[in-house]
């Protein structure tokens, strides 16, 4: 049976923009696959590679500028490196299916292009299954799509290709058909609140950051893949259809409504008892805890024919995915990933999320402390290839992390430092106490045998 893959039309203007051009193209292919129905939502361009230094041979430069141009020039490492920062924007359940093209080569038929495709597919596949925790590929299928577009004659041609299998690997034409009307996509909403105190082991290096967070999404991980959902308040059936629940809870006298969007579903998780509690416990002497607390949003889109349980598994995976891109993105940024053991308090605040708009539904981006919404514009421009304005830029689903209790802990040692002196000053004062007294009570014996002092001093006077 051959594979068919469902697009907005847009993207067919988009591809269609660039091969009018004539120019040579490579970009991402962004969809979700759902047992019912495979979509693609979206395709971004993959930035141009910015350029090595300068070289004074103008031979050379003048050839990689040439090869820059065209598929052979690429490099597998930029595009998957492409891939890393934009899985990190998409919500659970949609992934990075393949990449789209356009050039005037047939890179099906001539077999150094095919090859250089085989390549970058596998090397983006290899990148995105590094980190379990970004969910960077689809895990029921380990087919790409080759999306290609010619620049001459405008003809269309879309393949899937097997990845991470070697070069044997299994070749499939794939049926692509545009929809003319915009996509309706079935939201769910979470809010996921952590609240958890984790151990700290200072080593001779100092405290990691990075392996501190690594702990705490392997914890946040497992407990959050055992936990159960709720939707709307109610426990569901995993094989019935979204599209289902929605038409249960539709009024009859609704119906000529029927078309409108689907209102949002909220979605809850609950830890059970059993799955709450350690499997050991131990004993450690630790130097410090981490509190890590902080409410995570979650905004996932599925195809209103998916399934509960295809929902659940995308609610799990956005939670994941955001706490992973979050404390990647924050290490990044750390000048020194070790925190000194005398450094008794330490705060860090990971980016927040945002969303952005993305045809019919939503991407997310983050922020840092003190940044504008201005800068996911960037993000939106360069990663996804496109121009939104500021207003669009959802910035309320998160709030800014409270400091209040770590400015409390930091006023608590504060203190301890302050309390430190007073007893220094104390000690110095008691040692102090102790001279003057003996200062005195060697004065006084002088005063009182004073006459015997003199008499004593005048007979060794006169005898001499």
């Amino acid at each position: 049976m051959v594979r068919t893959v469902y697009s907005p039309e847009y993207c067919l203007q988009y591809l269609e923009q660039y091969a009018s051009q004539e120019t040579f193209v490579l970009g991402l292919i962004l969809g979700q696959i759902s047992n019912a129905r495979e979509n693609v939502i979206h395709l971004a361009r993959t930035p141009e590679e910015k350029p090595a230094e300068s070289s004074s041979e103008a031979s050379f430069t003048s050839e990689k500028t040439e090869l820059e141009h065209n598929l052979l020039g690429v490099s597998e490492a930029w595009v998957a490196d492409h891939a890393r920062h934009v899985t990190r924007m998409l919500p659970g359940g949609i992934f990075v299916q393949g990449i789209f093209i356009t050039s005037d080569e047939d890179i099906f038929e001539d077999p150094n292009y095919f090859s250089k495709v085989r390549a970058v597919l596998n090397y983006v596949y290899k990148a995105l299954g590094m980190n379990q925790f970004m969910y960077g590929n689809y895990t029921n299928l380990n087919e790409k799509l080759i999306l290609h577009m010619s620049t001459s004659t405008k003809v269309l041609t879309c393949k899937s290709i097997e990845v991470g299998v070697g070069k044997n690997s299994a070749i499939k034409p794939v049926d692509w058909k545009f929809l003319p009307k915009h996509q309706q996509w079935q939201r769910l909403d979470c809010y996921y609140e952590f609240d958890e105190v984790y151990p700290v082991i200072v080593k001779k290096s100092g405290i990691s950051v990075k392996q501190q967070f690594q702990q705490i999404l392997e914890s946040a991980h497992k407990t959050i893949s055992s936990s159960v959902m709720f939707i709307d308040g109610e426990l569901k059936d995993g094989s019935e259809a979204l599209e289902q629940l929605v038409k249960k809870k539709r009024p009859k006298s609704s119906a000529k409504c029927a078309q409108d969007a689907p209102k949002s579903m909220h979605v809850s998780l609950f830890v059970p008892f059993e799955n709450s509690l350690p499997e050991t416990v131990e004993y450690l002497e630790c130097d410090g805890s981490i509190h890590f607390s902080g409410v995570v949003s979650s905004s996932v889109f599925m195809y209103p024919k998916a399934t509960v349980s295809e929902a659940i598994l995308a609610v799990k995976q956005d939670i994941i995915r955001s706490l992973a891109s979050r404390f990647t993105m924050h290490c990044d940024a750390l000048i020194d990933d070790n925190l000194l053991p005398e450094e008794k308090v330490c705060f860090n605040e990971p980016p927040r999320r945002v969303l952005v708009p993305v045809g019919s539904l939503y991407f997310c981006d983050y922020l840092f402390p003190g940044e504008a919404p201005a800068e996911a514009l960037l993000s939106v421009k360069e990663l996804l290839d496109l121009q939104i304005t500021e207003s669009e830029v959802i910035c309320d689903v998160e709030t800014p992390a409270d400091t209040s209790e770590f400015d409390a802990l930091d006023r608590d040692t504060s203190s301890e430092e302050l309390l430190a002196t007073p007893q220094e000053a104390s000690q110095f004062m008691y040692i102090t106490g102790i001279c003057f007294a003996m200062l005195v009570l060697f004065v006084s014996i002088i005063i009182h045998y004073y006459d015997a002092i003199v008499h004593f001093i005048s007979n060794l006077v006169s005898r001499s």
